[in-house]
């Protein structure tokens, strides 16, 4: 009987180890790396949601941030992320375009009118880049905007005619602007963006593209005396949490991390867009002149752009998602009516 006693005792001990080494295991830790420096509002939405989420899981789901580029330029970052020293990363850039090529289809330059096209563009085309991030090892958590890029430039810019002969700048990775201006007849200078604002200041570049709060934030806007109110391409990134790493979660902490940053990154989202709008005010307040296209001009602008269909689609991104956005583009305007 004794022995009995004592048998039982050990299977208690050992079941009673091997449910705490379970609760041990259910703890995990993320660690993210951004671009976004301390401070921002992308930082300030990831720091909310770090607290939210430490809170809503009692401590299973913990993150650890790695703001301002500590951990490497994007390439750096996901190669950490490969090695297993991060687990996931804020991208919007190469390192975007890598995870999910087709991310790039809602970047066309002048593809959207406004941000009701994006909008529900992007909702239809969530299952399809969630699946391609699935596919090359990540879950995509939720896409961050950035906003619509416009013209500035020391020059007005109006038309085609008027960029030929603008100095535009580009760099070495816009693929897709690349292909824009080569269909255009237009000679883009690629400098590094550490090197724009020197560039404006002694006449090597006279026209760049940003948006309005990205103009502000690199103080372009101080060596420029035009802006197109003209929607040049929409800008946005994603974050992005490796398959492994986000597999270490039980599917109820999942489902909770997953709703937080997806209600963070909303609100962040309408923040971008109205500080945006904000900028694009200061910037008319401190004399920069904000300038249209004409329609004519527009369609030319648009004619440039189908004319580079031929180098980007199948290139930088697949035809299907090509052909999934165009059918929801023709769909929103056929709904929308003849003066949309």
């Amino acid at each position: 009987m004794q022995r009995w006693k004592i048998g039982w005792r050990m299977m208690a001990l050992g079941c009673g180890l091997a449910l705490a080494g379970a609760a041990q295991a259910q703890r995990v830790e993320l660690k993210i790396a951004t671009l976004a420096p301390e401070g921002s509002d992308w930082m300030e939405a990831l720091t909310a949601a770090r607290a939210e989420i430490q809170e809503a899981t009692e401590g299973r789901v913990r993150l650890r941030l790695y703001p301002s580029g500590i951990m490497g330029e994007e390439r750096d970052v996901l190669f950490k992320i490969r090695a297993g020293q991060l687990d996931g990363a804020g991208l919007m850039g190469v390192g975007l375009i890598r995870i999910v090529p087709d991310s790039q289809v809602m970047m066309v330059p002048l593809l959207f009118r406004d941000y009701d096209e994006v909008d529900a563009t992007l909702a239809r085309m969530h299952d399809h880049l969630e699946a391609q991030s699935r596919s090359n090892g990540f879950t995509a958590m939720a896409w961050t905007e950035v906003g619509f890029a416009h013209f500035f430039s020391t020059v007005p810019v109006r038309n085609v005619a008027d960029l030929r002969g603008a100095r535009p700048w580009a760099t070495s990775e816009e693929g897709m602007l690349g292909a824009f201006f080569s269909a255009a007849r237009v000679n883009a200078l690629p400098v590094p963006v550490t090197d724009v604002l020197t560039a404006l200041q002694t006449g090597l570049l006279r026209t760049v593209y940003a948006p309005p709060l990205g103009a502000v934030a690199l103080q372009w806007h101080t060596r420029v005396r035009y802006v197109n109110d003209l929607r040049l391409s929409y800008q946005y990134g994603g974050l992005f949490i490796a398959e492994r790493a986000w597999n270490r979660l039980s599917p109820a902490d999942r489902e909770t991390v997953r709703g937080i940053v997806e209600r963070r990154v909303k609100d962040l989202n309408r923040i971008v867009r109205e500080r945006n709008r904000e900028a694009m005010e200061v910037i008319a307040e401190q004399g920069v002149e904000v300038i249209s296209s004409s329609p004519e001009a527009r369609a030319e602008f648009e004619a440039v752009r189908e004319r580079s269909e031929a180098t980007i689609v199948g290139r930088d991104f697949s035809r299907e998602a090509w052909d999934r956005v165009q059918g929801i583009l023709r769909e929103l305007r056929d709904d929308a009516g003849p003066d949309s």
